[in-house]
């Protein structure tokens, strides 16, 4: 599908239908735009497939007639239950007059109100999409964060794996991200030092470098979250082996209260407590039983309590 704009007064509109504009997006190309593309336009057979390519690697290449250059963005965040973070790729194919952009889905690229009034030509609309990409990554690890700190407070009474699954999709999700700002980053070096053959202006300059800055910072930060994720799942085993602990100390105590319960009624049973009680009112001789049972469970709980006390203050 083709969507065509227009740069005017520094903003980015939609052309009108049937007019094509000096910025074309092509979203999922059906086989008759990858044709055009390819015979009419000269990309490269292979650099059109990376650029739909999801694992395809940022890179900078310079053909006979354009400049192509393949970039990674995040993609929408998975709405399920495991909230799946992923990246893709798209292609940006500067010419003379006009800048192909190549992408495998229909993600709104020049959002009203969303993108800043620099890069004012061709070559800085590229820098436009870096720019919204690096935004994007921000965002997403913000999410990620928060994700992230709600199962940290989940793990402190988690016993089951559903904690750690989630873990281990934020970890893989990390990896993805830190890859992928990786490869930005090292395409943005590229692109400052092919600055002149790419015609970029001074002023697109000073924007490449905020770009650059907040691309190191999205790098920092992913590194420090998949770090903290990599200790939370390292020592999720033992706060989980800690929380079963403290669940059968539980399970001990009840046995141990309600053994020596088990005891007398498996002793007397209520055949022989009614013969040693005969000549007593039943309702007196079985409320006199369960009060003395209930007499016998608290008594055996502040013992097992005052052991346990003891124990724990021996150790300290």
């Amino acid at each position: 599908m083709l969507k065509c704009y227009e740069l005017v007064d520094g903003r980015i509109q939609r052309c009108p239908q049937g007019q094509l504009g000096c910025i074309q997006v092509y979203s999922d190309p059906s086989d008759e735009e990858k044709a055009y593309l390819v015979e009419q336009c000269k990309i490269d057979n292979h650099t059109l497939a990376s650029a739909l390519d999801e694992d395809e690697i940022s890179r900078l290449e310079f053909e006979e007639n354009h400049v192509a250059v393949i970039m990674k963005r995040p993609q929408d965040v998975g709405m399920d239950r495991r909230m799946t973070f992923r990246v893709s790729s798209i292609g940006a194919f500067l010419f003379e007059d006009r800048i192909i952009i190549i992408q495998n889905d229909d993600m709104p690229l020049f959002e009203h109100g969303r993108m800043p009034l620099r890069g004012n030509s061709i070559p800085g609309v590229l820098l436009r999409l870096l720019h919204q990409s690096t935004r994007h990554f921000l965002q997403h690890l913000r999410l990620i964060r928060t994700i992230s700190d709600e199962i940290e407070k989940k793990i402190e009474y988690a016993v089951t794996n559903k904690s750690l699954v989630n873990m281990f999709v934020l970890q893989k999700s990390l990896t993805y991200y830190e890859a992928a700002i990786g490869a930005n980053l090292l395409l943005m070096g590229k692109l400052r030092s092919a600055a002149g053959r790419i015609g970029f202006k001074e002023a697109e300059l000073e924007f490449l470098e905020d770009i650059t800055i907040e691309n190191k910072q999205s790098d920092n930060v992913s590194r420090i979250y998949a770090a903290i994720l990599r200790s939370m799942s390292e020592s999720r085993s033992s706060v989980a082996s800690n929380n079963m602990s403290v669940i059968m100390r539980y399970l001990a105590i009840i046995n141990i209260v309600f053994l020596p319960l088990t005891v007398i009624t498996g002793v007397g049973g209520m055949s022989e407590f009614t013969m040693m009680t005969e000549g007593v009112w039943w309702p007196h001789a079985y409320s006199a039983l369960a009060v003395f049972m209930v007499a016998v469970g608290f008594i055996t709980y502040l013992l097992v309590r005052g052991i346990g006390e003891s124990r724990n203050s021996r150790r300290r």
